[in-house]
């Protein structure tokens, strides 16, 4: 598999150090073996082989386009069962695993992902039947109107789904159906949790939630257009970039040479204009990366890139508008981003 150190860290992490086995009941007892807290989701289950096939059967139309992608991966891969040489896709591959869809397998130098028989049999009967790809199609659009809307607000209300897709389909859905929807895809994806009639983006706690909400509540929602949505839909995945991201990318690797800082300097400064973070806290991102803050000319074109990033940002903070539809929606104006004079770096240690 092609991949950097970090992500196959990840890989070596979830591997199970055995020869591959292709039976749902051996891979149950394989990963059981390996990882003791396995059984603690099933404590209350007879059969977790059987839960495991419901759950995946329920899994099936729920899943985006990368996710169908990789579960025909899988599927290729079981048929033949084969190493798995191919790209490597962590984010799909984590999905399915914590589902117990998938299990991988590091043997002799290779890895060995497996869909257990029975799983590939579920799959086989499920694509089989004509209808599928026909009554899939809505529902593979709506994951895309999930995904966008959670990277374009960081949290909103379930009944708001119904109206941005209502918005944009002659087929309406009512709320019900939408908030059956997102949470029949919660059940089986970790990117976003329920907190009361709201849908939260993972990476927050409820705490932060709260903080986000009492900022944000008084305003509207930002109504995104279709292009916004396709946009938002693949954020972070498939070199998607909004524009001015990819220039500031470029602008900090000429100043920040270990690829690792740079990656998390990168990604702290685009969170920063999602989150509208203060110059105080985009500056110590800064200082921790080395940058070299007492140069002027580095901090002139870092504040004409920033202003330029943030400006075509939707902002959490503002109920997913950019700083510029907000203040056409509010008549309030963002303050223009400065990097503030002296030393601000945090205190490591």
């Amino acid at each position: 598999m092609a991949a950097d150190a970090d992500m196959m860290d990840l890989f070596e992490f979830d591997a199970i150090p055995t020869a591959p086995v292709y039976t749902l009941a051996e891979c149950i007892a394989a990963k059981a073996n390996h990882k003791a807290e396995f059984w603690e989701e099933f404590e209350d289950c007879t059969d977790p082989a059987e839960e495991i096939k419901k759950r995946f059967r329920s899994a099936l139309p729920l899943c985006n386009a990368r996710e169908q992608a990789f579960i025909k991966l899988m599927a290729e891969l079981a048929e033949n069962k084969a190493a798995w040489a191919q790209d490597v896709a962590y984010y799909p591959f984590r999905v399915f695993a914590q589902n117990d869809f998938a299990y991988l397998y590091l043997w002799n130098g290779q890895y060995h992902l497996v869909m257990p028989a029975e799983l590939l049999a579920v799959y086989n009967e499920v694509i089989s039947d004509e209808n599928f790809t026909a009554n899939n199609a809505q529902k593979l659009e709506m994951t895309d109107y999930a995904a966008a809307m959670l990277n374009l607000y960081g949290a909103y209300e379930a009944d708001w789904f119904a109206t941005v897709w209502n918005h944009h389909h002659k087929d309406k859905i009512t709320k019900t159906e939408a908030e059956g929807f997102l949470s029949d895809r919660a059940y089986f994806h970790s990117d976003y949790y329920f907190y009361d009639w709201f849908v939260v983006h993972d990476c927050l706690t409820e705490d932060e939630f709260e903080d986000l909400w009492e900022t944000a509540e008084k305003l509207d929602y930002y109504m995104p257009t279709k292009q916004v949505i396709r946009e938002y839909a693949h954020k972070g995945h498939d070199n998607s970039k909004i524009s001015g991201e990819r220039e500031m990318e470029n602008f900090l690797a000429g100043y920040i040479q270990d690829d690792h800082v740079l990656e998390f300097t990168q990604f702290g400064v685009k969170w920063s204009c999602e989150r509208l973070q203060t110059p105080e806290e985009v500056r110590d991102v800064l200082a921790d990366a080395g940058a070299p803050l007492k140069d002027g000319h580095f901090c002139a074109e870092f504040e004409r890139l920033y202003n330029s990033l943030r400006e075509n940002t939707h902002i959490w903070e503002l109920k997913g508008f950019t700083p510029y539809q907000y203040q056409m929606q509010t008549g309030e104006c963002i303050s223009r981003f400065q990097l503030p004079k002296g030393k601000t770096g945090r205190k490591k240690g």
